[in-house]
């Protein structure tokens, strides 16, 4: 597998506070997690690494369970750490962060997400499928039908979550497992990429011939380009065949 990653404090933000996570076990699977933090001062940068670092620590723990599971407990882990400092800390009072993480094994991907970061699959063929529902006002009344797409896009409370981890003791965590082969690339991002760059320049970007990083690197300057209103994170991953230690953080 061939991994690439950037973030990017936008061109409004003072402060970035995106987070990502890049991990192998044993070169058997890795774990790849972006979190977007939000908060008041320095609140928000604090909940994404204080959850990342919990998703990393119980991760590494390697108890036996299945994957699923393992992700779940993770990311629940990282939610009760999260809210107990929220509350014990009248400083990041009310901070929360998104989270988007996956297992990659050779032939599954076991994905799990809180918020409104999300995962996309662009298959060796060129088809590119949003693989989580963001967890936002916004989409839930497009789910209802109460509003059209093209009024998503500018609604005023487009940014306000329904789910987020750490704003409250407890949080469901939705999980998925899908295939992928040889030639499907994985890619997992904030909303400082999708608010400002649609799926087929997003596409049109991955599709390209160039170097991972390179691909990478041009999302984030589209993001950019298009505004950079927030904070973007991404992480890719291409399925080339192979299996290999590889850590990044």
């Amino acid at each position: 597998m061939q991994f690439a990653a950037a973030s990017h404090v936008g061109l409004v933000r003072k402060v970035n506070q995106d987070g990502y996570l890049i991990l192998s076990e044993q070169g058997k699977d890795y774990l790849v997690c972006v979190a977007d933090g939000m908060g008041g001062h320095v609140a928000g940068e604090v909940a994404s690494a204080l959850a990342l670092q919990t998703i990393r620590e119980v991760m590494q723990q390697g108890v036996e369970n299945d994957q699923e599971t393992r992700l779940q407990q993770a990311i629940l882990s990282a939610n009760q750490r999260v809210y107990e400092q929220s509350v014990q800390t009248e400083k990041y009072a009310g901070m929360g962060t998104t989270i988007v993480a996956a297992l990659l094994e050779r032939e599954s991907i076991w994905l799990a997400h809180v918020g409104d970061s999300r995962a996309y699959l662009l298959r060796g063929d060129g088809e590119l499928s949003q693989l989580t529902e963001d967890h936002s006002l916004v989409n839930e009344l497009l789910r209802r039908g109460q509003i059209q797409p093209q009024e998503a896009i500018r609604h005023p409370q487009r940014h306000l979550l329904t789910r987020a981890l750490g704003t409250l003791p407890d949080v469901v965590v939705e999980c998925r497992n899908l295939a992928w082969t040889t030639g499907d690339m994985f890619f997992i991002c904030s909303d400082g990429l999708t608010t400002h760059v649609a799926d087929e320049q997003l596409r049109s970007i991955l599709s390209t011939a160039e170097d991972l990083q390179v691909k990478v690197d041009q999302l984030i300057q589209a993001a950019l380009d298009n505004g950079g209103h927030d904070n973007v994170t991404v992480v890719a991953v291409l399925h080339d065949g192979r299996l290999e230690e590889e850590v990044m953080g």
